[in-house]
């Protein structure tokens, strides 16, 4: 398989998921604030900080109010992790990859990107905003079915998966850390009224709140969900359960020792913390870690499949 077609499905899997996760964060997050009161910690910023697109976003807004806000994560192409931004990148590299994709592919991606660019004019509005996030989150999941139903389990099929789930990871990991740091022990004493609501919020986020309930037989409690959301091993949304995943796929490929290695490396580390007992200021500290890990493993895995002569890759990750 040739090294640039396998960078391209690697790219549209990861580019697809951080979409799907884009658009269902916003989602979410708007329902959260409708449900608290004004002038809490969290606000329409938080979205800002959990991508780390502060800078990026002070450099084109003055003002951090929830229009530009939601121009910044839905529309703007300057911001390498928009909704636009992911969505074009799906489109363009399922165009780059038709011999290797189910042909049904290319017209789903068409049809998302044209729900995106008829739905722009009204994302000011909350309401046609939310109608049209879940048509986004809808075609992402026709299109991951479509893949997954009628794809071929060849090496394609491989480094789509090992994309798909290392983003995964790398988004469910960045939640965490937010969640974490409105959960610390210096918060207001109103908002510790409201943590059932902001750890029910974070489920939702991760389309994980049904089975924490079936698995967990319990109420939403923050250590409980922590633990479910970093060492749940039959979750798909987990960090253990992508980053096993993620390594069982590696094997597969030619030459897996270093990848797979250092894959197996960060899921031993992320399964060795009860993140359910390590204080929020630690959570954060931790996610960063991971998520440095990952940034590390991308590059290993580009330079052994992708560039496997020279240290490097075409298309950024973004965040």
């Amino acid at each position: 398989m040739l090294s640039r077609v396998a960078e391209r499905v690697y790219w549209m899997a990861r580019y697809l998921e951080r979409a799907e996760k884009t658009a269902r964060l916003i989602n979410v997050h708007t329902s959260l604030l409708m449900d608290l009161p004004g002038r809490m910690e969290i606000n329409w910023f938080t979205l800002i900080r959990l991508f780390n697109a502060e800078k990026v976003f002070s450099e084109h807004y003055q003002s951090g109010n929830e229009a530009n806000i939601m121009q910044f994560l839905i529309a703007d192409t300057n911001n390498s992790s928009s909704l636009a931004t992911s969505l074009a990148n799906v489109r363009e590299n399922v165009r780059t990859s038709l011999d290797v994709l189910p042909e049904e592919i290319w017209e789903q991606a068409n049809q998302i990107h044209l729900l995106m660019a008829n739905s722009l004019p009204r994302i000011s509005d909350r309401y046609s905003r939310q109608i049209f996030l879940r048509e986004v989150m809808k075609h992402c999941q026709c299109i991951r079915g479509a893949l997954d139903s009628h794809m071929s389990r060849d090496h394609s099929f491989d480094f789509m998966q090992i994309g798909k789930h290392l983003e995964r990871t790398d988004m469910t990991s960045r939640i965490l850390e937010m969640t974490s740091l409105l959960l610390s022990d210096d918060r207001s004493d109103t908002l510790r009224k409201y943590d059932g609501i902001l750890w029910t919020n974070l489920l939702q986020a991760l389309s994980a709140r049904q089975m924490y309930l079936q698995h967990i037989h319990s109420r939403v409690e923050g250590a409980s969900v922590m633990r479910f959301l970093m060492n749940d091993t039959v979750f798909p949304g987990s960090v253990s359960y992508s980053l096993a995943a993620m390594s069982r796929r590696m094997r597969y490929l030619p030459d897996p020792e270093m990848p797979m290695t250092m894959a197996y490396r960060v899921l031993e580390h992320s399964q060795a913390q009860d993140v359910g007992a390590i204080p929020a200021e630690k959570v954060h500290t931790l996610m960063d870690y991971l998520q440095s890990e990952l940034g590390m493993l991308h590059t290993e895995i580009a330079k052994t499949w992708f560039y496997p002569d020279h240290a490097g890759q075409q298309q950024s990750q973004g965040l």
